[in-house]
This record gives C-alpha cells, structure tokens and sequence, in this order.
C-alpha cells in the first residue's frame, strides 16, 4: 500500500493539466504521484479546439467590475457571484502565466496584446491566438506536463465508475474504475483524491461543436454516487455553427467573427439581430441563437446566413484560418461567401455541484472545467469565459489539495476482469443513441415546452431499460459506455429543466396553446 500522496485526474484537457502541474509545482520537494488517465488523445477535446479565447482584464480602460457585470448579466444573475469575482480577479495572473511559459497570444504592432470582443461582453477583453487559442494553451500545458516527474500520462482509459468507501459521514471517493480501450481490462485504481476534469456532455444533441469525446461521462459517474449536482437545466447553444446538412460535430464560426465585423441576416438576407436586442450581433448567446431559431422555424429553413464581407477574404483568412479552412471544405469562401450558420449545442452551463476550490459533495472528489458547476456561468455563459474558469479553479483546488488528502494508505491497482471490448457495433445501440439525440434535439433544445420534457424522460428512461441488459451482460463498445453516461446526463437535464419554472438564460419555455 502506497504512502505516497497518489491523484487521479480524469481527463487530460486544459482543466485536467492546469491542476496537475500546478499540483507539481506546489509540491516541491514533497513526493506526490499525479496519474492524469485520457481516454483520447487531447487533439480531440473541447480544449484543444477552443477558438475564441480566455476573457480578462488586460488593459486600463476595462475593469473587474465591468468583467463581473457582463457576465451576471450573461448568466441571469443565476451565477455564484462571488466565485464570478475571484475568477475575474484571478485570471490575469494566469494569462501572465501562460505567457511567461511561452505562449504566444496575438499582439498589435505596439507589443500590446490585440483584444477581441465577444458576444455580452461591453469590451474586447478576449485573449486569443488567432482563432486556435485551445490549441496554444495545450500545447503549453502539454510541454510542461511532459518534462514534469511527477505526473504519469495513462492513455486509452476510459473511467467508468467512481469507487466509494464508507457510508453517511464516512462517505468518501477513494478511487475510479476504468476500462483499457485497448486491451479491455477493467482496472479499480485506487487514490487518495480522485479529480474529474472530463468535459461535457455535447453528444446528447443532434449537431454539437463538441468533439466524439464529449460523452458526460464524469457527469454521470458523479451523479451515480450521488454527487449534488448544480444549473443541469442550462445547456448552452453556440449560435453559429456551420450548416452541411450532416448530423453529428459541426465546424464552429466563432463570435470573434462577429466581433470582428460579421453580420447576420435572416432568410430574406436582412439583418437578423436588429431591433432584437440593444447589443444587436453581440448580444448573449442564448439570444442570438433563439433569434436564429426563431427566423428558421417562421422562414422554414435550415440555417441563417453570416456576412463576412465587412471583414474580407484577406482578413478573415489571417486572422481565423481554422474556420477558413472548415469552410473552404465545403467550396465556401468567407469574405466573399455567405455562410450558412445555425445553432447548435456547445457547452454544459452547469455540472456537478462544487465549490470555488472545485469541491464537490463528496468527500475525496474534485470536479474542473465543465464536468463542474462551480456558479461561475449560472443560466448562461459568457463567451470565453470558460477558458478562464479552467485556469483559475484548478489554481485553486492544487492550492488546497495537501489539506484534503485522507492519511489512509492506497490500495495498488487491481484488474478486476480481463474482457476483450466488443469489436463489432451493436446494432440496438446505434438506434438508441440515435433515438436519445433526437428526443433531446426535439424536446429539450433551445425551445421547451412541458409536454415535450416529459415525453423525453419517458423515451429516456425507455431506452435505458433497453440498453441495461446489454451492459449486464458485458458485451461492452465504447459506444455502449457514451450512451451509458449520455443517458444519466440526459435525464438530470430534462429533469433540471422540468423543475425551472420561468424561462431564464439559456432555458426558455414555449407557450402551449389551450386545447
């Protein structure tokens, strides 16, 4: 048995290596064993394909009262106010800090950093690298990480379950459960903290921005052990998502776009946010994409359009080449072409419930990033603020970590079955995981009515009881695992959202007419 602090952290994206080598630094010369386990590759996560960028306070005309304004008013005042304070107050520290390890932001010719404004925002305040500044920061945290003995990359790990010892006051995480992809193993590894840092549940819906990662799986396994969980009714829609016709991931068109000059227009090519909303095109998210709803379902069409030529082809390309690319894949030019844009769903506003150090309800457990309700977004999220939430809470948890780890000594590591994965799909997965996104596209997107909430949570639970045989059985796929966790996640939503009575940031009743 191990006497050395050991960490588990679940999930290797921004949040994930933020905490783990704060974690390191802040050892020094005391042992600490840091296992971060990544069930892909971080090139496939929400992290690395952030485009927007972190929102800070850089510069003197900007301010943390103004910072914390917006984003109370982005989130409805359903946010933790005083957890929005300190991570407004923290994050430029952190922004210094990437820069001083080498990351490279996008600077005007004077040397000054070039701010863009994004949507809610009364200011540019977004630090970004062109339109890739996920990918900037991992590649920095990544660096570090690897030059960093004391944290271990695990690969191909997928955690399925959380292990808890203990009943009542005693209760407490003590380790995860986890499947090699590779070889099938189900391995019970065994900590004397357990940080979930996996990301969110964007799979759930039709069309997301989300990666094939984004599976709610540390989500679900909170919400099994009874983690509390916070805001689950929030699911926020990225209002501009680029239309192929193609369900599944969609290329994201970053607001930046629209803070640079981009306008959009409505089926009838008129402008579609004015008169909507004070903020016109920069207005919040929830907003802009119920406006771009709204106009598809009066219009009876698929998508709006977005106006890049204010910005031009040059531009454009030199300042978002990621999205310059994504759309050149499709035969379109922006800044020259009109885009074809709708909303689709882009990040969990909520998770499980903990507080400003990441803290959950049990003992032992850590949740980071967006797996976490932390009340930095309440009923919304201000745009590139969740960059900054996974700077500055995982600063926070490694700060306090020494004070919650248990002096028990760890269990070593057990295989508890050796079960090759099943190589072939199951047929009736595929069907109910294509049923559970329709069912949440269609009754619990970014219009909601009762009677929709509850025929969802009946076809939720319908599918449940006919996947459950399948995973009793062990004939496990990854895709099984995803529907798994999908379902939990999908249901604590529904559920959340049944239990809103009034329409509020990124959750809007529609009216039923009287029969």
């Amino acid at each position: 048995m191990s006497t050395v602090p050991e960490i588990i952290v679940v999930g290797g994206g921004i949040a994930g290596m933020t905490y783990a080598t704060q974690l390191a630094d802040r050892a020094g010369r005391r042992p600490v064993r840091i296992r971060i386990l990544s069930k892909a590759v971080v090139q496939v996560s929400n992290s690395f394909q952030a485009q927007g960028g972190v929102a800070a306070v850089m510069r003197g005309d900007d301010s943390f009262e103004d910072h914390v304004r917006d984003t109370l008013v982005a989130g409805a005042g359903r946010n933790d106010e005083a957890v929005v304070r300190l991570v407004v107050r923290e994050g430029p520290a952190l922004i210094r800090g990437l820069i001083g390890l080498g990351a490279h932001f996008d600077r005007g010719t004077d040397g000054a950093l070039r701010l863009a404004r994004e949507g809610g925002h009364s200011t540019a305040r977004v630090v970004h690298h062109r339109d890739r500044t996920g990918e900037e920061i991992v590649r920095v945290l990544q660096r570090r990480v690897e030059l960093m003995p004391a944290i271990e990359v695990l690969s191909d790990q997928r955690a399925i379950d959380l292990i808890i010892s203990g009943e009542g006051a005693d209760r407490r995480c003590i380790g995860v459960r986890a499947v090699d992809l590779r070889t099938g193993d189900v391995t019970d590894r065994f900590a004397h903290l357990v940080v979930l840092a996996t990301g969110g549940a964007g799979r759930m819906y039709e069309h997301t921005t989300n990666p094939q990662g984004a599976s709610g799986d540390g989500i679900a396994m909170g919400i099994r052990a009874a983690a509390l969980t916070r805001d689950m009714a929030f699911v926020q829609f990225h209002p501009t998502a680029l239309h192929t016709g193609a369900h599944g991931t969609v290329s994201l068109v970053s607001e930046a776009v629209r803070g640079a000059g981009a306008r959009l227009l409505g089926a009838d090519l008129r402008p579609l946010m004015r008169g909507v909303h004070p903020m016109g095109d920069l207005a919040p998210r929830n907003v802009v994409a119920r406006a771009i709803h709204r106009e598809m379902m009066h219009a009876g069409v698929p998508h709006v359009w977005l106006d890049a030529g204010p910005i031009g082809v040059e531009r454009f390309a030199q300042e978002f080449p990621g999205i310059a690319l994504a759309c050149r894949a499709h035969g379109l030019l922006p800044g020259r072409d009109l885009l074809p844009v709708m909303p689709a769903v882009h990040y969990m506003c909520g998770g499980l419930r903990t507080d400003d150090r990441g803290r959950t309800s049990i003992p032992g457990l850590f949740a980071l990033g967006e797996c976490a309700g932390s009340g930095v977004h309440g009923a919304d999220r201000l745009a590139s603020n969740s960059l900054l939430e996974a700077l500055v809470i995982p600063k926070r948890a490694a700060e306090i970590t020494w004070d919650e780890i248990s002096g028990t000594p760890v269990l070593p590591s057990r295989i508890i079955r050796r079960d090759r994965l099943a190589k072939r799909p199951v047929e009736v997965v595929d069907r109910a995981m294509a049923a559970l996104t329709h069912t949440m596209t269609k009754h619990v997107g970014i219009i909601r009515t009762e009677h929709g909430l509850q025929h969802s949570l009946r076809a939720i639970n319908r599918i449940s009881r006919q996947v459950q045989p399948i995973w009793e059985r062990r004939r496990w796929t990854t895709a099984l695992m995803d529907l798994r966790d999908l379902l939990v996640v999908a249901r604590a939503v529904a559920e959340a959202a049944l239990n809103e009575p009034e329409s509020v940031g990124a959750h809007c009743w529609e009216v039923e007419p009287v029969s």
